[in-house]
């Protein structure tokens, strides 16, 4: 048992095989993210959108916003259709019955819409709290 710990002293700390190979994959990681680091920003965009060009078909991304817009709670769509000032029914229609124009009009009141409700969220901060809290009964 000595002559274990004594080489053990003399050879330093040893490495299991899993400690091995983790740094030589983080090693290998870091060279992968220098060379990306070193790609111009616009470059690397192009490239994502190459290969998502390649992966996505436009007919595969329509039937996934479909099948969200579906999963909305039914509220949600009305505020949406609502927004647009377009009739309150049509948050029951599937997105497909929706034309290019339309949507860009939800797109715009939508995005209009969030910075409004973040203000009124910011202006919701604060308040002076009243002695006896709402519903608590003594």
């Amino acid at each position: 048992m000595r002559e274990l710990s004594a080489i053990a002293a003399v050879a330093g700390p040893q490495l299991t095989k899993a400690e091995i190979e983790t740094k030589a994959f983080l090693a290998e990681m870091d060279v992968i993210s220098a060379a990306i680091n070193a790609t111009p920003q616009d470059v690397r965009m192009e490239r994502c959108a190459a290969v998502l060009a390649g992966i996505v078909k436009p007919a595969d991304a329509e039937a996934v916003r479909a099948a969200y817009w579906m999963r909305l709670p039914l509220a949600a769509r009305m505020v949406a259709v609502m927004s647009a000032r377009l009739k309150k029914e049509r948050a029951n229609d599937a997105l497909r019955t929706f034309n290019a124009f339309e949507r860009g009009i939800m797109w715009v009141a939508i995005e209009k819409l969030q910075a409004q409700l973040a203000m009124a969220q910011k202006c919701c901060n604060g308040g002076a709290m009243p002695a006896t809290p709402a519903g608590v009964v003594h």
